[in-house]
């Protein structure tokens, strides 16, 4: 069985294209073979700054046999009187490239109707793929994409050669005027210029022979090696901070080199220097075993050995030029406190329609007061955290964070810590952008998690209140990643330790982020409309979160349907549900899952449109009344001093039951009306005390 490779060879494509690229080519090269009936053992992905590949190993040599059944017209309308076939017939049978002979009839619950059975082509391997690989690659997305030449396809980088090979045989298709043959490109430096690979076998060592390691793990293993044993030689360790990652897709042939910097340049701030090599300069930071930094760096070349000292000499002038500049810019800053540049924010515009950042932090401050309320702060915490509020947008000011926007939030607790504030108050400040991606690190004090949060729903309340809301996959204001960031904040801060946990209420928080914003924008529609948009913008979020921790969506519809006021507890319902489901494929489960929803959606349901009221005894019938009633009050007397696993099973074991015999032997909808109400108000109870974990009606009983 042959071995197939497609390299798509195109212009130097950014490193953070790669991830998300590589796991598309994969998926989708994955669902081309499918629906090519192409059978395939291993299928892998590579990737360098240049080139896209695909490899699939074991790849059968021929489509696998199908056949299809097409159905067609009637027999009354296919064939006339006398069995010749109409004009339909014999357009049905031409489409399918039949002739009316090889029509059958079969009978089907509407009648007697004309079939085509159609065999499909078994095509060699090759000539499937020659039809399909120009899609796979048009398919392919990109965070940003362009167009070049005079063609209209548009791609992450212009592709500037195409390989595809079956074994030794070239797939042969066109794409934007580019023909695809077997000839991959060596290193720019090293091995520049086209070269030719015989057989798809021998494509990786080809490849390796022209300086290029085409397996993203090997070369992030050798950048990781050469780099680490640098580090050991100067008795240090490597600042990371994700430039492995990176640098995997920055180089083809990786050589590493220690650097140097003036001693006098430590002196600035860390994230100065941490961002001037590792992010402008993709430089890896050395530091002691104490976390103290090094005047030591050490960079990555894409190339060989050859004239590394010359290299590394221009590596040290610009990050010594950088450092000049920082260091100028730092001194400057120093001038002036943190809270004198509070009122240059009035001229940093936000957004159009709402006002300056100046007016953001306003807004802030007020949001972060009602969580200092809900959050139950003492005097002094509330003070700290409404100065951290107002002065944690003043270093958009500065001219270190002009030059390194980066900095914004890690300068201002430099600054504030410079200016004299407390170290509660800047370490709110250098929290509160946090966290600005999926992977990054969430606010570790409890000021920098009121903080984050406070900002963050301001930024959504306000935008949403003027319209400017994610579409599609166009978010420019990153209000996607604002919402999951107070979702990550919020479950966390709900598990942290006891002096540091907390629990907010989201609709009070919002309802002041929209009042702030009472005089400082021209809504179009009422606040409230606009409060209740950002809770469910909010949820979808908390949804995605829940789900990508591996919890059936069901579970997460049913434990969000009951609220997500409080997105922690929400969170821990969903955890709950996700733990009591598994119960039924345990081999002793502590009780049954599915039976006890069960019995728990029939009050829910019958209830469900119910405004509730008390219970009078008195007017119980059946013994089923009493029992329930009475198992009930055992129930709701726990329910508080049991977390909510612990509840669902005392509602398994004490209510279950009950429940099903109340519904045996007591008509709930009686025709007298004292009757029928005193029972819809026992459902209601019930109701209500199942909501503390879930709405059961939405969870799938199959």
């Amino acid at each position: 069985m042959p071995r197939f490779v497609f390299e798509i060879g195109t212009e130097e494509i950014p490193p953070r294209f790669f991830p998300p690229a590589l796991a598309q080519l994969g998926e989708d090269g994955r669902r081309m073979l499918e629906a090519l009936r192409l059978s395939f053992g291993e299928l892998k992905v590579y990737g360098t700054p240049r080139r896209l590949v695909l490899i699939v190993e074991g790849l059968a040599e021929r489509q696998t046999p199908h056949t299809r059944e097409e159905r067609g017209p009637a027999k009354r309308v296919a064939f006339d009187g006398e069995d010749r076939p109409t004009k339909a017939a014999l357009g049905f049978a031409r489409r399918h490239g039949l002739s009316p002979d090889d029509l059958v009839v079969r009978a089907t619950d509407q009648g007697d109707y004309v079939f085509a059975v159609v065999h499909e082509p078994e095509l060699p391997a090759r000539e499937a793929l020659a039809g399909a690989l120009s899609d796979l690659v048009t398919g392919l997305t990109f965070p940003k994409t362009m167009r070049w030449g005079t063609g209209a396809m548009r791609f992450g980088r212009p592709i500037r050669w195409l390989l595809a090979l079956v074994g030794d045989e070239v797939v042969e298709f066109e794409l934007e005027g580019l023909r695809s043959g077997r000839e991959t490109r060596g290193h720019p430096v090293l091995a520049d210029g086209m070269h030719s690979v015989p057989r798809a076998a021998d494509y990786e060592d080809i490849l390796r022979s022209h300086s290029v390691i085409v397996s993203p793990e090997e070369r992030r293993a050798e950048i990781a090696q050469r780099v680490g044993a640098i580090a050991e030689s100067e008795s240090a360790r490597v600042v990371d901070g994700g430039l492995l990652d990176e640098t995997t897709f920055l180089v083809e042939y990786p050589t590493a080199a220690r650097g140097a910097f003036d001693p006098d340049f430590l002196g600035l701030p860390r994230p100065v220097l941490i961002e001037e090599m590792q992010h402008v300069q993709a430089y890896f930071p050395l530091e002691t075993e104490k976390g103290e930094l090094l005047p030591k760096f050490v960079a990555v070349r894409d190339g060989g050995e050859d004239s590394l000292e010359t290299v590394l000499s221009g590596w040290e002038s610009v990050l010594r030029a950088k450092l000049i500049d920082a260091s100028y810019f730092y001194q400057q800053d120093l001038k002036r406190s943190l809270a004198e540049r509070v009122d240059d924010l009035k001229g940093v515009v936000f957004q159009e329609r709402l006002g300056s950042v100046f007016d953001k932090a306003q807004r802030v401050r007020a949001v972060a007061a009602a969580a200092a309320d809900q959050a139950a702060l003492s005097a002094e915490e509330r003070e700290r955290l409404d100065r951290a509020a107002a002065l944690c947008k003043a270093d958009l000011t500065t001219e270190v964070v002009l030059d390194l926007s980066n900095l914004q939030g890690a300068m201002g607790r430099e600054y504030a810590l410079a200016s004299g504030e407390p170290a509660q108050v800047a370490d709110a400040i250098g929290e509160h952008y946090r966290p600005r991606s999926a992977d990054d690190a969430l606010p570790e004090t409890k000021l920098g998690r009121l903080l984050a949060v406070s900002d963050k729903l301001d930024t959504l309340a306000a935008l949403f209140a003027v319209g400017v809301v994610p579409s599609g996959s166009a978010d420019p204001y990153g209000l996607r990643r604002e919402a999951y960031g107070v979702v990550n904040i919020l479950i966390a801060a709900g598990e942290a330790k006891q002096e540091e946990r907390f629990a907010l209420s989201l609709s009070c928080l919002l309802g002041a982020a929209v009042e702030a914003l009472r005089g400082q924008a021209d809504l179009d529609r009422p606040r409230k409309e606009v409060a209740t948009e950002v809770m469910d913008f909010i949820r979808e979020r908390l949804s995605v979160y829940l789900r990508g921790e591996g919890i059936r969506y069901d579970l997460v519809d049913a434990a969000l349907a009951v609220g997500i006021d409080d997105i922690s507890q929400a969170a821990t319902r969903a955890q709950a549900l996700r733990f009591a489901a598994a119960w039924d494929r345990a081999p002793k489960p502590p009780v049954p899952f599915l039976t006890t929803v069960i019995a728990c959606t029939r009050p829910m349901n019958i209830s469900k449109d119910f405004e509730g009221g008390e219970v009078n005894p008195d007017l119980f019938q059946e013994p089923a009344e009493k029992a329930l009633w009475q198992a009930y009050q055992r129930v709701a007397y726990q329910a508080d001093a049991v977390p909510l696993l612990g509840l669902f099973e005392l509602i398994a074991k004490e209510l279950r039951e009950p429940i099903d015999r109340y519904f045996d032997d007591v008509l709930v909808m009686a025709e007298d009306e004292k009757l029928r109400r005193n029972r819809l108000v026992v459902c209601w109870h019930l109701s209500q005390l199942f909501s503390r974990i879930a709405d059961f009606s939405l969870v799938v009983q199959d």
